[in-house]
């Protein structure tokens, strides 16, 4: 059940993205749009929504990396990548199409723990998504030494990296002071209230715990940990890549892959729901400086939003599935 500061949240990226996307429309004609997407190739639309199933099989894998990290021999055929894969797009489509009431890396994390447990499921999904914002920030970065317009959003996004880094440095200082465990065993629990925060104080251990466990992997498991969240961000930049052919426009690939790794970090804020409104002005900003018209850089970025959304759909009828065998 969403909370009240969920509902605040929904109302104000709604707000957000109705706000930004009418101050688009009313600089360019929607019909503009309609015409320029009729002149696209289906051919290449069709490589685009293929690329996107690629890309998501990266994060899959990933996903699949970390939950094994947390289980013996046994246990990993109960956590297949099919039984992930089904869960990852059950998160795709609580994300695309029902924004701020209930995250999709929530449900990720509540139909894996059913497996696996929630401390397990928790972990695995945190650092998946930690991971890729490593790589987001990281190609950033990069792409800040070679694109002008890429550096005025470099001081933002290292200073949110740092903020996140302290976070983490401080969780690990308390775990090894030992004080969560001295905490846990002094609590009264004579009242409901003291008997949860020791459940949960025991449960944020255990996440810890697991999630530090993850140190004792090798050289080649952390390679692929980190290839793969870099895969993923190269799959975006290539499913973009793909929409710009279609409308026979070329663009160098590597400034195309800081550009959409550009637009993904500013789309992450949580100022509109699903990117909307914020996305395409991204576009049409960043895009400019590339020679692509205004009425082109949106249809692309539209496209992009609703062939990621009808790939979610597949969560949907994985979500009514796992439904139906709860019931």
């Amino acid at each position: 059940m969403a909370t009240k500061s969920d509902k605040k949240g929904l109302i104000i990226r709604v707000l957000g993205s109705t706000g930004l996307m009418l101050w688009i429309l009313n600089k360019i004609e929607w019909s503009k749009i309609i015409e320029v997407a009729k002149a696209g190739s289906i051919v290449y639309f069709i490589a685009a929504a293929f690329a996107i199933q690629l890309t998501v099989a990266t994060s899959i894998w990933k996903w699949k990396m970390l939950v094994d990290s947390s289980l013996n021999q046994d246990e990993k055929g109960d956590a297949s990548v099919i039984k992930l894969g089904r869960f990852y797009y059950i998160g795709l489509f609580f994300n695309n199409f029902l924004p701020g009431s209930v995250g999709g890396d929530v449900v990720r994390v509540y139909y894996l723990g059913r497996i696996t447990g929630i401390p397990i499921a928790t972990a695995s999904v945190a650092f998946e998504r930690i991971s890729s914002g490593a790589a987001l920030v990281g190609i950033a970065i990069f792409s800040s030494l070679f694109m002008e317009s890429a550096r005025s959003f470099l001081l933002p996004i290292l200073l949110g990296s740092a903020m996140v880094f302290l976070v983490f440095y401080l969780f690990g200082l308390w775990m090894k002071t030992g004080r969560l465990n001295k905490e846990i065993t002094s609590v009264n629990s004579d009242t409901r209230i003291n008997i949860w925060l020791m459940k949960l104080k025991s449960e944020l251990f255990k996440i810890a715990e697991i999630a530090l466990n993850y140190r004792k992997e090798g050289l080649k498991w952390w390679l692929s940990i980190a290839t793969t969240s870099l895969l993923f961000q190269v799959g975006l930049a290539w499913i973009n890549h793909l929409l710009f052919l279609s409308f026979d426009i070329h663009i160098p690939w590597l400034e195309l892959l800081m550009i959409i790794t550009l637009i993904s970090v500013i789309t992450m804020l949580p100022i509109s729901v699903n990117g909307l409104g914020v996305r395409e002005g991204c576009y049409v900003l960043f895009f400019k400086g590339q020679g692509v018209p205004t009425e082109i850089a949106i249809t692309v970025s539209l496209l992009f939003f609703i062939l990621v959304s009808l790939s979610s759909l597949a969560g949907g009828l994985f979500w009514m599935v796992e439904r139906g065998r709860q019931k």
